[in-house]
């Protein structure tokens, strides 16, 4: 009952403005002010024939996930007489202008929210003199730096820029925004250390500078002076670690949400051992250098119900809380000496895949010992269908691979398994949907392979065993299908990821769409790799870069659409049981040109025998003998000739045979 009253306050004022519209109008100063800014927006559908704030026509419209098409007013001035613009929100309508400087003809303006168009340009430093309180750019074409002007709006609370291309260092003036609650700066370029007077924003709530490129280490402050902190996010964000201890009064911080820090190995964070942190709900630490064992005390935070420190380099045992939790919890990619498993996966939310360490990071992982069962005959390829059914493309089959994964899974097929980690932030999905079928892409002409695909919101690893020891072809098969091109913000999304072969990083920052060229399109990355203990290892990691919130919240991580792994040496269906003795082409010349040269040498010596050798008065009467003996032996010798082409013919027509059949056999293993 309470949240429904809750609910109906907003309501009963916007109601309550709208009511007194009825003979309230907007000046036409701010009119005409409204009409320039359309403009430069490259806002068109405005009907000024009827008052704005009359709340009808294309004036408000109703607003579905992220579109919203809304001039609010408050018309109680001058005895509701007349009204003011105090909100605009113009989201996801991909409008193409700029940035209007002018915002500052409307001077009720409160609060403007332009996310997810595709708008170009600077922040005006104009608009530091307005009365703004929010203001909400995420998911534009934004350039150039923050203006220090901004400091001047003393009342702002909210300041969204996330996923732009804004670059520079960040002023050290809005260090003086004492009422701000929400810095947003993800997936930017900014640069330069994190002002120390940053230290001043005590009323921050939520603080995210993942994917930019910062420098320094996380400041104390963060967990010391902002009390008040509920969210923070600082993946990929350029700065180095340690992760400084925690303030023990911190009790509204909810997620802690680090990944990929730079800087030397520490052991874990005193941020546990002392505080009290009664919501804290989320803790990712992925990557952040952390070595030693896990404290005893981070088991007494109960309400943690996602738990990653996965790609980190702990050591001793898994603890026992967290091998008996119902939570997800992630532990992947570490060094323990124990895990007390045997298995990848403990129940169905534990992930223990790669967490005892192996030499050189190479070789069997050490819990799929146990469950590996080769057959007789190794494997000489192996190929999925990722997140998909099995198909069968260009005569080639490709295994199915719709296993629907969590945030913390394991799964094992019969010669390779996956083992998939994360989950999508703040995209408010009771359950993470990590296979994909293309909306844009057709099961016709040739792109079969690329209508599903598997995504994972950090780390998906496919593990192929049971392989031959060779050097084999490996080509990953990607098409972007989840973002689109043309001028829209759906096409400002950009996901980037590494991919690791055996352990080691043979691309970083892997951005489909531009490899591929645009969104909907195929690429193949082809690698070599030399299996030496049967086994092949195939990593996509998140490292925090990209965006996350184009075309929504949730989409990120690495995407993959196939595998194929095959041994081109490998014929297939060809077992040399015997011997088989081929004549060569030159051989069979030579043989050729033998027995001409022989024959004509038998004749040679007739003819010197039977003709030159005769006496001139019995010449004549022999004469005619020898030439026909001489014409009986040209019969044979032609016979022979004859036979010899014969067999020169048949052989080179089952060398053409053979040949044909080992291109048959060469494109079966191609891609």
């Amino acid at each position: 009952m309470f949240i429904h009253r809750l609910l109906f306050v907003p309501v009963f004022i916007v109601c309550c403005l709208t009511t007194l519209t009825n003979e309230a109008t907007l000046p036409n100063d701010e009119v005409e002010a409204l009409r320039s800014i359309g403009k430069i927006l490259g806002k068109t559908k405005w009907n000024f024939s009827i008052d704005p704030c009359s709340r009808g026509n294309s004036w408000l419209d109703q607003p579905t996930r992220y579109y919203a098409n809304n001039i609010t007013c408050d018309c109680s001035f001058n005895n509701n007489t007349t009204c003011h613009v105090i909100h605009i929100l113009l989201t996801a309508q991909n409008l193409l202008g700029t940035l209007p400087p002018n915002l500052t003809s409307l001077p009720f303006l409160q609060k403007i929210d332009l996310t997810r168009n595709y708008l170009s340009g600077p922040i005006p430093p104009e608009w530091g003199s307005m009365r703004l309180v929010s203001i909400s750019l995420l998911g534009n074409r934004l350039t150039g730096s923050i203006s220090g002007e901004l400091a001047n709006l003393r009342n702002l609370t909210s300041l969204i820029l996330e996923n732009n291309d804004l670059f520079g260092t960040l002023p050290a003036a809005l260090g003086n925004l004492s009422k701000l609650e929400r810095l947003h700066l993800s997936s930017n370029k900014f640069t330069g250390e994190i002002p120390e007077v940053f230290a001043r924003l005590t009323s921050l709530k939520e603080f995210r500078i993942s994917n930019n490129n910062f420098t320094g280490q996380i400041l104390d402050f963060i967990f010391q002076n902002w009390t008040n902190l509920e969210h923070t996010y600082m993946e990929g964000s350029g700065l180095s670690g340690p992760i400084p201890s925690i303030n023990a009064t911190l009790e509204n911080l909810e997620y802690i949400i680090i990944s990929d820090l730079n800087g030397a190995e520490t052991s874990f964070p005193q941020l546990f051992i002392n505080a009290r942190l009664p919501k804290l709900d989320r803790l990712m630490l992925r990557n952040c250098n952390l070595i030693g064992e896990i404290p005893a005390s981070l088991g007494t935070f109960t309400t943690i119900k996602i738990l990653f420190l996965n790609r980190s380099n702990f050591t001793g045992s898994v603890p026992q809380w967290i091998l008996n939790t119902k939570e997800k919890m992630d532990l992947s990619y570490n060094n323990f000496n124990d895990t007390g498993e045997s298995s990848c996966q403990k129940s169905n939310t534990v992930n223990l895949f790669a967490s005892i360490a192996r030499v050189n990071n190479s070789g069997i992982v050490p819990c799929l010992r146990s469950q590996i069962n080769c057959a007789a005959e190794p494997l000489h390829f192996v190929r999925i269908n990722c997140g998909g059914g099995e198909i069968t493309v260009n005569g080639i089959t490709y295994e199915a691979d719709n296993y629907q994964a969590g945030p913390s899974t394991f799964y094992q097929s019969t010669n390779w398994a996956f083992s998939s980690t994360g989950i999508f932030l703040s995209n408010n999905r009771p359950d993470d949907v990590l296979t994909l079928k293309s909306s844009i892409l057709s099961s016709n002409g040739g792109y079969e392979l690329y209508t599903d695909a598997r995504v994972s919101p950090s780390s998906l690893t496919y593990y192929a065993f049971c392989l031959a020891n060779a050097t084999y072809n490996v080509s990953l098969h990607f098409a972007e299908i989840q973002f689109t091109n043309g001028e829209t913000y759906s096409s400002l999304g950009k996901r980037m990821f590494d991919i690791y072969i055996l352990g080691e990083r043979v691309k970083q920052d892997f951005n489909i769409i531009e490899a591929a060229g645009g969104a909907g399109l195929s690429r193949v990355q082809r690698f070599n790799a030399n299996v030496t203990d049967g086994t092949l290892e195939i990593h996509f990691r998140w490292a925090g870069k990209g965006t996350t919130s184009i075309p929504e919240r949730g989409i990120d991580g690495p995407l993959i659409s196939g595998i194929s792994i095959f041994n081109p040496v490998f014929k297939v269906g060809y077992k040399p049981s015997k011997k088989v003795n081929r004549i060569s082409t030159a051989a069979m010349a030579g043989i050729v040109a033998g027995a001409t040269f022989a024959t004509l040498l038998i004749v040679g010596i007739f003819w010197w025998n039977c003709c030159y050798k005769l006496d001139d008065e019995i010449s004549d009467v022999l004469l005619g003998d020898c030439w026909c003996y001489l014409a009986s032996k040209q019969l044979v010798w032609l016979w022979l000739l004859q036979q010899v082409t014969i067999l020169a013919e048949q052989t080179r027509g089952n060398r053409a045979k053979e040949k044909k059949k080992r291109k048959n056999r060469r494109r079966s293993n191609e891609e």
